[in-house]
């Protein structure tokens, strides 16, 4: 062990011998969670009273009462320590938390959010460990994208191929959009529509011309936490047009878990859905 972690470990059982007796109980869950998607996806299973710290990122539920531990890729060692953790949650990996949580004696458990396969495991791995609402919440999931699928059929939308545009630059000629391998392609396929993207890459950049080459049948632009919903929709509209498509198969989307593959995906499914032509 490390000077830094014996230190840690240290700090925590003096801790732990000062606490009062009157508090929670030892037995008691004491997560800390890294990662707004992993933090949403806990707080509709039913874990939220268990959250005692989090990333300084994770800002849903806006109730939630725990303590910032710090950025997601620099988290406070220290301050993770001081509260005094029963398990460490995080998005990916990270050896610092690894090396921390053996040093504390308790359990670290990763996660992934790429894709939509992933987020039913991550569903399943909370609902193995802790029970909850996880289960329960995994088949409301699944009911709600089979749901929008259903009256995607009914309206005759199905078969569309969407590019889903998650930065640009106002002005810029090239953008940032959403590939395969990642959770809207997931969506899509549910839907029966298809990711209009390069066949490489899950966040590629790609050009006007690339655009033009793909020619998908409905852009919508991600514009979460926008200052001027008008001015964006607007000057999405404008540039789209100049490149011949018709505005009319040009969307904004402004809400702010629209990048978050949490509890609130069936939402962001749903929005999606509204923006497919009918046939």
């Amino acid at each position: 062990m490390n000077p830094r972690m014996a230190v840690l470990l240290l700090s925590v059982l003096l801790s732990a011998a000062c606490s009062d007796p009157a508090g929670r109980p030892e037995s008691d869950d004491r997560f800390i969670v890294l990662g707004p998607s992993l933090v949403e996806l806990m707080h509709v299973c039913g874990f939220t009273d268990r959250i005692v710290g989090t990333d300084r990122y994770a800002a849903w539920p806006p109730t939630l009462d725990a303590a910032d531990i710090g950025g997601y890729l620099d988290p406070s060692l220290e301050g993770i320590t001081a509260l005094n953790p029963t398990s460490i949650h995080i998005v990916g990996q990270s050896p610092d938390l690894v090396e921390l949580a053996a040093s504390l004696g308790v359990p670290v458990h990763s996660y992934r959010f790429d894709t939509l396969d992933d987020i039913f495991s991550s569903l399943d791995s909370l609902s193995a460990r802790y029970g909850g609402d996880a289960g329960a919440f995994r088949i409301e999931l699944e009911a709600r994208l089979d749901s929008i699928a259903r009256s995607i059929e009914d309206r005759g939308a199905g078969g569309a191929s969407v590019m889903i545009v998650v930065y640009h630059e106002q002005g810029a000629s090239s953008m940032t959009i959403a590939g395969g391998g990642t959770f809207f392609d997931g969506i899509l396929r549910s839907m029966d529509c298809s990711l209009s993207a390069p066949a490489a890459g899950s966040w590629p950049m790609i050009s006007a011309e690339g655009v033009l080459e793909l020619s998908p049948d409905v852009v919508i632009c991600l514009n979460p936490g926008a200052a001027d919903s008008l001015a964006v929709r607007q000057a999405e509209k404008d540039y789209w047009g100049s490149l011949g498509f018709a505005r009319d198969r040009v969307f904004c989307l402004f809400q702010s878990y629209l990048l978050i593959p949490g509890g609130r995906l069936a939402q962001t499914a749903e929005r999606i859905s509204e923006c497919l032509p009918s046939r």
